[in-house]
């Protein structure tokens, strides 16, 4: 007697394994779903280290109109300061020093300079503040990516690896109606799916980044560097 149970139940899990084997058919390589989700891993990597370069870039920028902010409110007490080679040597620990130079030169300027002074630097210092953070997460998204990525390239191995063993499987399903493979073809697929899930999560953080350079965009408002980066070290809360 046929058993059509059984036949349906074996046409099922040919489909399902042929399916998985699919995934990285590089002959489709348009239409596999893999080849997407590895470029999305990419660009993601990408993004990370290019951000993280691009903070670097602006805190050296405020790190420099800080130190002119400094040298312009106390440049009577810089030899020199008005002379393009001086005021560079004076860049150099501007910042480092300004603490030693409100103590010795703050009462010398008015009370309003002096005030308008400390916001300045301060809100500067702030905004170096937020990208050191934004870099600390951005070195944790390289790193949670490279991981993904190796996870990828570890399936795919496998997976390889099965491609080449698919001929053996065949004939002993001929002969014994052996489906023991199946479990290798079907792990793969949820490995795959796994991975899905988790760059849909880590997508997340570059959409609440984007949220918050919308939040937080009014460059008068000195307190929103503050307010930013508490939202981004929250972010790094949740990555540890």
């Amino acid at each position: 007697m046929i058993n059509f149970g059984v036949i349906k139940q074996n046409i099922k899990l040919k489909n399902d394994k042929q399916m998985a084997w699919n995934l990285f058919n590089k002959k489709d390589k348009e239409e596999a779903p893999d080849n997407s989700l590895e470029e999305k891993i990419k660009e993601s990597l990408k993004k990370s280290k290019n951000d993280k370069q691009e903070a670097e870039r602006e805190i050296a920028k405020i790190k420099t109109w800080a130190a002119d902010a400094i040298i312009d409110v106390y440049a009577d007490f810089f030899p020199n300061a008005n002379l393009t080679y001086y005021r560079q040597q004076y860049h150099t620990d501007a910042l480092a020093k300004y603490s030693e130079y409100k103590e010795l030169h703050g009462s010398k300027i008015t009370p309003e300079m002096y005030e308008k002074c400390e916001k300045i630097v301060n809100g500067y210092m702030n905004q170096i503040s937020l990208r050191e953070s934004k870099m600390k997460l951005y070195d944790k998204l390289v790193t949670e990516y490279t991981k993904t990525q190796q996870k990828l390239d570890a399936v795919k191995r496998q997976s390889e690896r099965g491609d080449k063993m698919k001929s053996h499987a065949d004939r002993l399903k001929e002969l014994d109606n052996d489906t023991s493979d199946l479990a290798e073809s079907m792990t793969d697929s949820m490995q795959l799916e796994d991975i899905s899930k988790e760059m849909a999560y880590k997508e997340e953080y570059f959409k609440q980044l984007d949220q918050l350079n919308s939040q937080f965009s009014d460059d008068s408002n000195y307190n929103n560097a503050i307010s930013y980066k508490n939202e981004i070290d929250k972010m790094l809360s949740d990555l540890d």
